[in-house]
């Protein structure tokens, strides 16, 4: 009776989105259609190794082959011998496809590291970054192969050459980005000496930015001669960390100090490592809201010795607050998934006047701090400028006037100190421009010289071969000055609103091109 009383009053049981779910995936129709395909899980097997990195020797474990044969008893599992090869066989299916992307490109840019492994091998990756036909920002490693030392300018640019003869891109290079070591400059040196003998199209310019330095590791280099000074606090900070998350107990009393002064954060500071100074100014961001936490410690825990002095947590707080424009900055150049160039200009210079503006405080000992950021700064910037300046005036936004207003911003009302460095941007995109224009006429004129052949029935008189030089010399200015109107009219126009929605530089690029 209540069952049925139940029924009567109560409506239809409406089943959870969750049972729902439950029930499509059991008879999903995609499960039904499914064949059994030897090649595809045997490819699908080779990614797993290389995308988790595990050893040829792993489809030869005993546990493996007894998942392998429970999950899909047909399907034939090989020995490390064959799995190797499958790998080889992928990577050069893949290394085809990237060589045919890269092919399609006009011009390219390299950026070039030396890494070191865990067993201490060190190794030196090159990276392809390029604008394909469908303005589509791309990068590929081309190269990531050891580098014995040792690691002279040479032996850097003869791997980089190889690896540009093997991809076959020595008319597309037009700029190699590496760090500041005096190597690099030896090495980008030798590899532009070739490029203007053996090029076709030699990178633009004759070179002049050819070489461009590395705004992070800039950055970089700048922050370190600055926490240098910061030293002392820096390992008491340091070693703070390290010794409460020494051991459990360790951990466990300064949890009991986190409750006992009632402060709500969750995540214990994390440990720096000291090579990457972004990592130290997240050591301390994270260290500060514990300071009463350590001062605490420091009156229970008998073997901890490290408590920042007053000052030197006063001074950790500026320093904080200091380096954050220094790790957005790193931060917004660092990225590779889109274009960073044209943010160039700004980030620098918006560094350059904190660091003017940081000399003149008179809070504990930030000046002397600042003073070595500030020389090494200025070592850098001066030979970058101009290069982050025409990159600036590309991002339809800003163009020119972004120039002029961050110049004021830092000459103030010195109108022609202004105007001469203005004119210096613009006269370089001018001839930039102009290099381009030529470089796809030569181009063009190579294509059309190799594709055409003209029957030579009757010598052609002398006098003719050479107006017809003059000719074909008048083309070629002609369409050099018309590349400068086109810069003209481009500098002319309005920029593009700020509060442009969405704003995507390479997709307007993309519209707004010839």
């Amino acid at each position: 009776m209540h069952l049925w009383r139940h029924l009567e009053q109560c409506g239809p049981f409406k089943t959870s989105s969750q049972q729902t779910l439950i029930q499509s995936s059991a008879t999903n129709t995609s499960d039904t259609l499914w064949t059994f395909s030897q090649k595809a899980l045997r490819e699908l097997l080779t990614k797993l190794i290389i995308a988790d990195e595990r050893p040829f020797t792993s489809v030869e474990h005993p546990i493996f082959k007894q998942l392998i044969a429970s999950l899909q008893p047909k399907f034939k599992l090989h020995g490390r011998t064959t799995l190797k090869k499958d790998v080889m066989d992928m990577h050069q299916e893949m290394k085809s496809t990237v060589s045919r992307k890269i092919a399609e490109a006009n011009r390219i840019s390299l950026t070039t590291n030396l890494w070191t492994s865990s067993n201490q091998t060190p190794f030196m990756v090159i990276s392809a970054h390029f604008i394909s036909a469908d303005w589509t920002l791309n990068k590929r490693i081309i190269s990531f192969k050891m580098l014995p030392p040792p690691h002279t300018g040479l032996a850097i640019a003869d791997q980089i050459l190889a690896s540009i003869m093997e991809w076959k891109i020595l008319d597309k290079v037009m700029s190699i980005t590496v760090d500041n070591a005096s190597s690099n400059d030896v090495a980008l040196a030798r590899v532009l000496s070739i490029l203007r003998d053996k090029s076709h199209l030699p990178p633009h310019l004759d070179g002049k930015f050819f070489h461009v330095r590395c705004a992070a590791h800039i950055i970089n280099l700048v922050v370190k001669d600055g926490l240098k000074t910061l030293s002392p606090a820096i390992t008491k900070i340091r070693n703070s960390v390290r010794h409460i998350k020494a051991s459990p107990s360790r951990k466990h009393q300064f949890k009991e100090m986190i409750e006992s002064n009632n402060i709500k954060q969750k995540a214990l500071p994390s440990v720096d490592v000291p090579t990457r100074w972004n990592s130290t100014y997240l050591m301390l961001k994270s260290a500060l809201p514990y300071r009463d936490a350590f001062n605490s410690l420091s009156i229970h825990d008998s073997s901890y010795h490290d408590l920042p002095t007053y000052d030197e947590w006063e001074e950790i707080i500026l320093m904080k607050d200091f380096l954050s424009l220094f790790n957005t900055a790193t931060l917004k150049l660092g990225m590779t998934r889109h274009p960073s160039a044209h943010m160039l200009y700004s980030n620098m210079t918006s560094i350059d006047k904190l660091l003017k503006e940081s000399l003149k405080s008179s809070a504990l000992n930030i000046p002397g701090i600042v003073e070595p950021m500030q020389e090494k700064f200025n070592k850098y910037w001066k030979n970058m400028e101009t290069f982050a300046g025409i990159n600036l005036v590309f991002d339809p936004r800003y163009k020119l006037a972004m120039v002029e207003f961050l110049l004021a911003d830092e000459l103030g009302s010195s109108k022609s100190a202004i105007t001469g460095r203005v004119d210096k941007i613009k006269e370089d995109i001018k001839m930039w421009f102009k290099d381009v224009a030529k470089g796809k006429q030569d181009k063009k004129s190579t294509s059309t010289n190799a594709t055409t052949s003209i029957p030579q029935s009757k010598p052609l008189e002398s006098d003719q071969d050479a107006r017809f030089k003059e000719f074909l010399a008048g083309k070629m200015m002609s369409s050099a000055t018309s590349a400068t109107a086109e810069i003209d009219l481009y500098l002319q126009e309005p920029t593009v609103p700020l509060d442009t929605q969405g704003f995507d530089i390479l997709k307007w690029w993309s519209v707004n091109s010839l």
